[in-house]
C-alpha cells in the first residue's frame, strides 16, 4: 500500500489546527496475493485497477483413458496459451502488451478408473454436481483438510486453493457422458459492485448448463476436448460464453458489455426489437447480410425482417463476429465497420469511437498461429478478447468514468 498523508489548516477562532488525512492509494500487484486467492474475493473488486495480472489456478479432471496424464497438460497447455494470447490488450497492435490472463495449472488428476457420473436425466450428460456431493471423489482429489478428511471442490474454490475446473471426458456428446461445455454459478452485484450476500445465478454459459451446487463462492467449469477439436479453437470458444453471459449479474458494467457484445440493439437502434442476433438466429442458418460496411439487414427468408441503416455497432461476442452472418461465421470475408479496436475511446469524430474495417482477413495470421478446427478457428477468439478493456486501458463507462478491466471480473 502506499500511505499519501494530506496536511490541511483549519482556522478556528484564533487557533489554528492541523488535520491529517490519509489516503491509501492501492500499489500495483498480481493476483493471487496471500490471503486472497479466492473467486468473489471483495478485495478483487476494490483492487480492480490495480491488478498487473492474474494466475487463477485451474485443476484438470481427466476421465478419458485414452489420454495419459502428460497428454491432458500439454492439451491443457494449449488453451492456457490461447487464453493468455486474448488476454493482451489490444495485441494486436500494442508490440508491448504482455498476457494478463496466465492460469496454472495446479493438478491434473487421473479419474479414469473412478466412476463416471451419469445424469439422471441425459445418458449422454455428465453429472458435474456430483463431482461437488459425492464422497467418493475428494480423496481421489487428494487434498488435504489438514485433518484424517480431503477437501471437496466447494472447499477447494471457497479456500482459493483452485479457481476453476477443467474436465476431459472423452465424450463425444452423442455416445458417451460428456461434461459441460462451459458453466458457471456466479455471485451476483448490485449497481454499486456490493456482492448480494448468498445470491448467486447458477445458469450461467449460455448452454443451458447449470450448476446447482452450494459453495460459498463463484465456481466455474470448462470442457477439454483434443480429440475432436484439432487444437485450442473451440475450447476458447467455449469459454466466450462465460463473458457473453455474465453481465446478468454484474449491472455495473452492463451497459459498456452488451454494447461491446452487441447485445444492446433493442436500445441502440430505434424500431429494433430484438437485443442482437443470437435472439433472432438460429444456427447455422443464414441470417443476417450486409448490404454495405455500415449497413446490416435480415438475410432472404427470415422471418424477422429489419434494415439497419447505420449499423454503428460494437464488436461482436463468442459466436458472432462483428460481419458474422450466421452462428459461428468466423470466415466471412465481407467487410464491415466497428469499433472493436477503439471500443470505450472515443476517439472518432464527435468524441464517439473510431470505427475500423473487420472481416476474417483480419484474423488471418491469429487463425494461423493458434490452431483450431475449421468450426472453430481461433482468430477471432484471440481478437475478439484483445478488444475487451483490459489491463490499463484508457476507455470510458458510459458515465465518462474509466473503464474496469473485464479479466479479474471473469472471478468476481
Amino acid at each position: 500500500m502506499r500511505v499519501v498523508a494530506v496536511l490541511s489548516l483549519v482556522a478556528m477562532a484564533t487557533t489554528a489546527c492541523s488535520r491529517v488525512v490519509t489516503v491509501v492509494t492501492p500499489e500495483p500487484t498480481a493476483w493471487p496475493v496471500p490471503g486472497h486467492s479466492a473467486n468473489s474475493d471483495p478485495w478483487l473488486v476494490n483492487h480492480n485497477l490495480v491488478i498487473t495480472s492474474m494466475k487463477p489456478a485451474v485443476l484438470v479432471l481427466n476421465f478419458d483413458p485414452s489420454q495419459s496424464k502428460t497428454q491432458t497438460e500439454q492439451y491443457a497447455k494449449q488453451v492456457v496459451t490461447g487464453l493468455a494470447a486474448g488476454s493482451m490488450y489490444h495485441g494486436y497492435s500494442n508490440p508491448a502488451a504482455t498476457p494478463f490472463l496466465n492460469y496454472q495449472i495446479a493438478n491434473v488428476i487421473d479419474l479414469t478408473s473412478a466412476p463416471l457420473p451419469v445424469s439422471a436425466t441425459s445418458a449422454v450428460a455428465l453429472d458435474v454436481t456430483a463431482l461437488f456431493n459425492d464422497a467418493t471423489y475428494p480423496p481421489l482429489y487428494g487434498y488435504s483438510d489438514g485433518g484424517s478428511g480431503f477437501l471437496s471442490l466447494c472447499q477447494l474454490f471457497e479456500q482459493g486453493v483452485i479457481n476453476e475446473v477443467w474436465i476431459q471426458d472423452g465424450g463425444d456428446a452423442f455416445a458417451t457422458p460428456r461434461a459441460p461445455l462451459y458453466a458457471e454459478r456466479k455471485q451476483e452485484y448490485d449497481a454499486d459492485w456490493q456482492a448480494i450476500p448468498g445470491t448467486f445465478q447458477p445458469c450461467l454459459g449460455g448452454n443451458a448448463s447449470c450448476l446447482n451446487v452450494s459453495c460459498g463462492v463463484t465456481v466455474r467449469i470448462a470442457h477439454l476436448d483434443p480429440a475432436m477439436s484439432g487444437g485450442p479453437g473451440c475450447d476458447v470458444s467455449v469459454r466466450g460464453w462465460g463473458i457473453d453471459s455474465m453481465w446478468s449479474v454484474l449491472p455495473g458494467a452492463a451497459p459498456e458489455a452488451n454494447a461491446f457484445l452487441n447485445l444492446d440493439f433493442n436500445t441502440r437502434f430505434p424500431g429494433v426489437s430484438f437485443t442482437g442476433w443470437p435472439q433472432i438466429c438460429a444456427g447455422s442458418a443464414l441470417c443476417i447480410s450486409y448490404p454495405s460496411p455500415t449497413v446490416a439487414a435480415n438475410a432472404r427468408g427470415l422471418s424477422t425482417t429489419f434494415t439497419i441503416d447505420p449499423f454503428l455497432q460494437g464488436c461482436g461476442n463468442s459466436y458472432y463476429p462483428s460481419n458474422g452472418t450466421f452462428y459461428g461465421d468466423f470466415q466471412n470475408s465481407v467487410p464491415v465497420d466497428a469499433r472493436c479496436e477503439h471500443f470505450g475511446l472515443r476517439d472518432g469524430p464527435g468524441g464517439l469511437d473510431l470505427y475500423t474495417s473487420y472481416s476474417s482477413a483480419v484474423v488471418a495470421d491469429y487463425d494461423q498461429m493458434y490452431t483450431g478446427t475449421s468450426a472453430c478457428p481461433a482468430g477471432w477468439q484471440i481478437y475478439w478478447r484483445q478488444s475487451m478493456p483490459g489491463y490499463q486501458n484508457q476507455a470510458k463507462a458510459m458515465d465518462g468514468t474509466p473503464m474496469k478491466n473485464w479479466w479479474p471480473i471473469l472471478f468476481y
